[in-house]
């Protein structure tokens, strides 16, 4: 079954039945768990459905046609994005902070996973942190002495970032220490792909604005790719996953030249 019978078959489960078990779901198509959690974080980000734990549900706003609450719809899409591999992104998040100095210029792409580095950032870290994407603004406002620069331009709804030629313009004023970069897929062929053609764009041009570039991936991520490339590669310096630096899935990367932490 292509991917499209797949998550149409998915959004015609949810129709009927206002939600769906990813257990039951991989029974159903014959597919792994992991290709299910891809397909409902896909449809998650495009607004078709709303993602929980262990599943999926209807999003009013979308699926049944309706528009009752749409502004509900943005922060619980976001939030519920977070729970999926949640303790994952914590042990990924613990080892980007050790990259983390006093007095660094530092470019953070959207994501929940980089959103979960800035939640558990020290509170005392002296630093300059610029960012496109809206909730890891404004999970920054807590820090004192953290400078927060907050990239302008269009908003992406689903994904709570900013692009376009503001952004783009701005990115090109900047020379940062680091860029964590969300990713959504990474392969040893064609590096960071996305399902955004302007997402893309952005995260282009955030990894020429950096010294050093870190893709923050959980493992599902490795191994998989998207429509619109990213960032090729060899611009890459820096994997972090939450498995081991040894692990057998991560040793291509490390022999294109990434660093693994």
């Amino acid at each position: 079954m292509l991917k499209e019978e797949r998550q149409q078959f998915i959004l015609d489960e949810i129709r009927k039945n206002n939600k769906v078990l990813s257990s039951e779901l991989s029974t159903s198509l014959n597919v792994s768990e992991d290709t299910i959690r891809r397909d409902l974080r896909e449809l998650s980000d495009l607004g078709t459905i709303r993602r929980v734990h262990g599943g999926a549900v209807k999003n009013q706003n979308n699926i049944s046609g309706g528009m009752e609450d749409v502004s509900s719809y943005i922060p619980f899409s976001y939030e519920d994005r977070e729970v999926y591999s949640k303790a994952n992104k914590e042990v990924i998040a613990d080892k980007a902070i050790s990259l983390i100095k006093d007095d660094m210029v530092i470019l953070i792409d959207g994501g929940t996973t980089n959103l979960e580095i800035t939640k558990r950032l020290p509170k005392d870290l002296k630093a300059t942190i610029i960012t496109n994407c809206l909730p890891v603004a404004t999970s920054l406002a807590p820090y004192r002495f953290i400078d927060v620069y907050f990239l302008g331009g269009k908003m992406l709804p689903n994904a709570l970032v900013t692009v376009g030629n503001s952004v783009m313009k701005e990115l090109s004023e900047i020379r940062a220490d680091l860029c964590f970069m969300g990713t959504r897929s990474i392969d040893l062929k064609r590096g960071i792909t996305d399902i955004d053609r302007e997402e893309v764009e952005v995260k282009s041009a955030m990894s020429n604005a950096a010294l050093k570039v870190v893709s923050v991936a959980t493992s599902d991520k490795l191994m998989t790719s998207q429509p619109f490339l990213g960032i090729p590669i060899n611009k890459i310096h820096m994997l972090i996953t939450e498995l081991n630096a040894n692990d057998g899935i991560v040793q291509g990367f490390k022999q294109e030249g990434l660093e693994i932490l």
